[in-house]
């Protein structure tokens, strides 16, 4: 009880290929799976541009990894630390945008209508338009 899991898809149009679609999936205790279906193509930025920069990083990190200059190596690893977190804010920021909510925890107690009654004009904004 209490556990929340939150599954991250890319998903594409043709199998086998990367696609810009993301899908979150929410899944909790006595509640229905919620799914959501996010197309980054078109936004701000595109997360096979997110991706394709977390593989830089990720290949670089395996560089550095064999640097064998203490000095050397802490400024690869404070520069690729920051790369991190640059692109982790811009997952958060512009792929997820108003939907990284959904990777937060539900509150203890939440009052569902008000909670609802918030939600719905921002959804909408996100292009959400059915209850």
């Amino acid at each position: 009880s209490g556990v929340t899991v939150c599954v991250l898809t890319l998903a594409g149009v043709q199998p086998g290929s990367a696609g810009d679609t993301l899908l979150l999936t929410r899944l909790e205790k006595d509640a229905a799976p919620l799914s959501i279906r996010i197309p980054t193509a078109l936004g701000k930025v595109p997360l096979r541009s997110v991706l394709s920069d977390f593989e830089a990083i990720l290949k670089e990190q395996k560089e550095a990894n064999g640097c064998t200059d203490k000095q050397d190596w802490w400024l690869r690893r404070s520069q690729l630390d920051h790369r991190m977190k640059s692109l982790i804010e811009t997952l958060e920021t512009q792929v997820l945008g108003c939907w990284r909510g959904a990777l937060l925890p539900a509150p203890p107690q939440p009052a569902l209508d008000e909670e609802v009654a918030l939600l719905h004009p921002q959804l909408g904004r996100c292009g959400w338009s059915h209850p």
